[in-house]
């Protein structure tokens, strides 16, 4: 089950220790999650090049945004988008207006 939660929420792992310590647990700022799927988009191109790790972080991207504004929209349109620097204009320019 933790597995599952943690597709698009790396930060599980942290609340789930803080839990057990009886710590609180931080909410997530925006400027983070659009920090780490930045990381993460650099990190996959980096491994698989361009044209396959775009491709393949459309999916991861779908599970950071879920259940923020107009998210199906935005899914949408990272599931048309081929470079890069598309994706992460298009990132940058929604966290900008819908998040941040």
């Amino acid at each position: 089950m933790v597995s599952r939660a943690s597709l698009g929420n790396p930060w599980i792992f942290e609340h789930i220790q803080n839990y057990f310590e009886g710590r609180p647990i931080r909410k997530i700022s925006s400027k983070e999650i659009l920090s780490v799927i930045l990381e993460h988009i650099n990190l996959e191109v980096k491994e698989k090049g361009e044209n396959v790790g775009i491709k393949e972080m459309r999916k991861h991207i779908c599970y950071y945004i879920k259940n923020m504004p107009n998210a199906s929209q935005l899914r949408d349109t990272i599931n048309h988008l081929e470079t890069k620097l598309e994706v992460e204009k298009t990132l940058k320019e929604y966290f900008e207006k819908v998040i941040l």
